[in-house]
């Protein structure tokens, strides 16, 4: 989920302080936010740093920090991020020597303000047992015949080909899914349809062993790529605290020292299927 991830399920820096008029907690204007997130067996690209928004702000984005000290650490090791080019407050590593591998143990530093935030994390193991059945997803074309209900008929109760991904989950971990067009010209499944929808998608957090794909899901034909992605507990804990009553909570929920957001990481696997058309 990586480059993405943030789209959905990575929640802003408003979202982390959680603050309002009843709230007891009121973030220092010279807070980091880190927004730091380690995908398995992947480049790190995924580092965001930006300053906090203060009460009563009309900006609804927190000012990005694009000359912090940025470090992660592994066994010992130090390995300094550079900023990356046309991306805002973004840091990465430019170097081939790290690896993110499952049971690694990770830390940040952010050197800013004349203060240092840090964080740790573990990389989490990969999901176990992920499966597609069947492999195929046969869609149709839609029209408009028949009025509003024909369309509805046609189009959001053709899903008797549901796929279903399954994966194991024993000890009740936290996963989210992603689903993308792997064609190089990917062609639309052919519709008269006067909207579209977005060709990528990324799932909520979920603490179970099954996500279902039908006809809504997809737009384009060809070979897709599900991957399913295991969460360590500081990303789910922060995820699952978005919906607290500001009036319950004294502070942001955060693995930030010093600091505010979250360092997390992930680890996927992944399964493939067809989208062909009647």
């Amino acid at each position: 989920m990586k480059k993405y991830i943030s789209a959905i399920v990575m929640l802003s820096a408003l979202m982390i302080m959680g603050c309002s008029e009843e709230t007891p907690f009121v973030p220092e204007s010279d807070l980091v936010v880190i927004r730091g997130y380690l995908y398995a067996n992947e480049p790190v690209t995924e580092i965001q740093i930006t300053s906090t928004l203060g009460l009563g702000s009309e900006n609804s984005i927190a000012p990005p920090i694009n000359d912090a000290e940025v470090t992660l650490i592994k066994g010992g090791n130090r390995y300094s991020l550079q900023p990356t080019p046309q991306r805002e407050g973004y840091y990465h590593y430019p170097g081939i020597d790290l690896s993110v591998d499952s049971g690694d143990e990770f830390k940040i530093e952010v050197s800013y303000f004349g203060k240092l935030a840090t964080a740790q994390t573990v990389v989490p193991p990969s999901p176990v047992g992920v499966s597609i059945y069947p492999e195929e997803l046969i869609v149709r074309s839609f029209s408009f015949e028949g009025g509003g209900w024909g369309f509805r008929r046609q189009f959001f109760d053709d899903d008797t080909t549901a796929l279903k991904v399954n994966w194991l989950n024993e000890d009740g971990s936290t996963f989210y899914v992603t689903l993308d067009n792997l064609e190089p010209d990917p062609q639309p499944i052919t519709t008269r349809l006067p909207f579209a929808r977005p060709s990528r998608i990324i799932s909520v957090p979920i603490r179970g062993d099954e996500y279902r794909i039908t006809r809504i899901n997809v737009t384009h034909l060809g070979l897709h790529r599900v991957k399913v992605y295991r969460v360590n507990q500081e990303y789910a804990d922060l995820y699952r605290s978005r919906n607290q009553d500001s009036r319950d909570l004294n502070e942001p929920l955060t693995n930030i020292v010093n600091g505010l957001g979250v360092f997390a990481a992930f680890n996927s696997d992944s399964v493939s299927f067809q989208v062909v058309q009647e």
